[in-house]
């Protein structure tokens, strides 16, 4: 269950939506994941409050899109480069340049994550003296 964190200037906000679907199926296309498995933040920020260094590494930037992905240690490294591809793919897309995105994953287990179901009860804890 990947959470994805985009921040991006406020210019960009007509770009949320393509942008969202852009990433998730890049997800969905580079990792073994289900399609109904969405989550994701979009925050808009002002020019200034985003600071990057236009040329590293060896890159020519005109703007930056940020995005963090928080997802559980279930991925081999092969999976995850070919979402990377995906997601930058699918991006360039829709008019955005590559140079212009920087994506870090983190991950965690799986016991990191609760997402309780329609159907979830709180189970009975026990407690040892």
């Amino acid at each position: 269950m990947p959470l994805v964190r985009v921040d991006l200037h406020a210019d960009l906000a007509d770009k949320r939506e393509a942008l969202s679907r852009a990433i998730h199926d890049g997800l969905v296309t580079g990792l073994p994941m289900p399609a109904d498995d969405l989550f994701q933040i979009f925050r808009l920020h002002e020019h200034g409050d985003l600071i990057y260094t236009p040329t590293f590494p060896d890159a020519a930037r005109t703007d930056i899109v940020y995005i963090q992905i928080l997802l559980a240690n279930i991925y081999q490294p092969e999976d995850k480069q070919r979402m990377y591809d995906a997601v930058i793919g699918n991006i360039v897309d829709i008019g955005i340049k590559p140079d212009d995105v920087l994506i870090a994953l983190t991950e965690n287990a799986g016991s990191d994550w609760f997402a309780p179901s329609k159907d979830w009860a709180p189970r009975s804890a026990e407690v040892s003296a």
